[in-house]
């Protein structure tokens, strides 16, 4: 039986498996509400902010202070296609 297992359910590579430094904590997806390791998935710190003439006087002062969510707050996602969608607009459904 342990060899049926042992075949059945190998280990994964070490390339996988966390390295000394790596942030092992959950993070869910902006894009689908995944859960993943976040050294497993894609960490954008600074986000792009599309912004027109009319309000970005008003960014550049709120980039000032923490009053704006969208300025400061770091996106998660689980591989680069969700990023890529998440900024093009598109919204995430299921396959089922």
């Amino acid at each position: 039986m342990w060899g049926f297992y042992k075949f059945m359910y190998p280990r994964a590579p070490r390339s996988m498996m966390p390295k000394d430094g790596d942030v092992t904590t959950p993070r869910h997806c902006d894009f689908c509400g995944n859960s993943l390791a976040e050294y497993r998935g894609v960490l954008e710190t600074k986000p792009n902010l599309v912004a027109s003439s009319d309000s970005a006087s008003h960014l550049s002062d709120s980039n000032s202070s923490d009053s704006n969510p969208q300025v400061n707050k770091e996106l998660f996602f689980c591989n680069y296609e969700h990023q890529a969608d998440f900024h093009a607009g598109k919204v995430y459904s299921s396959a089922d």
